[in-house]
């Protein structure tokens, strides 16, 4: 491993129960009335120099105001795998939704890497309307609006490299400025697709998920990802289960909890 490439790790803090139907577009087939549990994560790219955190979860207050199971605090968990968040230089949002942002103040020296469309759209005249309001934490929101005023947020307007070997795609579509991050390891690329594709499913089947900002974007963001892989390239969804049953553990210790991806 390289100074330009990464380990990458999957960290799953929190679970809920749900069926099939809830996770997809439009979907009315009471065949999927079948339980499809959604997982949480945070995401870290390692390298022989720093780690960088992609999203930040949210906190054990929201998941018992949303009635999420929450397990444990993903930013303590880092330190499993040798980081500490105070040295971490980049966290990459992939969104601002509540499951994403809600553990920033714990990155105190961190750069907050961000699509200027994201922030546009919740500090925008919209997001008083019922349909969104929901997705988000004001607080959490509030927190990166400061975070703006000191100058800590890198604000990127469609795709680019952020640091040698992590490059983040502007999707759209299941928010207004969603992007996924692609990682470079030594046997490939890593495609951490954030909620592009909750699971594996999603994009597999061309079948969007159930939360919408603009459909035409979602299915672009299919397309996105599958012209930025290859054959070596690793996707892995936002919100999937099968993560921690396709991927071995960090060690044996964190079986079910950190996910060694590549």
């Amino acid at each position: 491993m390289s100074d330009q490439t990464y380990e990458v790790y999957a960290i799953k803090y929190a679970t809920r129960e749900a069926k099939a139907h809830e996770h997809f577009h439009g979907s009315a087939d009471p065949h999927e009335n079948c339980p499809m549990p959604m997982d949480y994560f945070i995401w870290v790219a390692k390298s022989a120099q720093h780690a960088i955190v992609i999203d930040a979860g949210f906190n054990e207050e929201v998941a018992r105001k949303r009635n999420r199971d929450f397990l444990r605090c993903p930013v303590e968990m880092l330190r499993e795998i040798g980081v500490k968040a105070e040295e971490v230089p980049s966290v990459i949002i992939t969104h601002m939704h509540y499951d994403h942002i809600g553990n920033l103040p714990k990155f105190p020296h961190s750069t907050f890497v961000l699509q200027e469309a994201e922030m546009a759209f919740w500090t925008g005249k919209y997001v008083s309307r019922k349909a969104f309001k929901h997705l988000v934490e004001v607080e959490d929101v509030l927190h990166l609006v400061k975070e703006n005023f000191e100058g800590r947020i890198r604000f990127v307007s469609g795709n680019a490299e952020i640091v040698p070997g992590i490059t983040v795609y502007q999707a759209g579509g299941h928010s207004a400025g969603l992007q996924f991050v692609k990682v470079r390891t030594e046997s490939g690329n890593v495609i951490l697709t954030s909620d592009v594709s909750h699971f594996y499913r999603n994009i597999e089947e061309d079948r969007p998920f159930s939360v919408v900002h603009d459909l035409a974007s979602m299915y672009h963001a299919f397309d996105l990802v599958r012209s930025v892989s290859d054959p070596t390239s690793v996707l892995i969804p936002g919100h999937d289960p099968k993560v921690m049953e396709r991927f071995p553990a960090a060690s044996a210790e964190l079986d079910g909890i950190v996910a060694k991806i590549s």
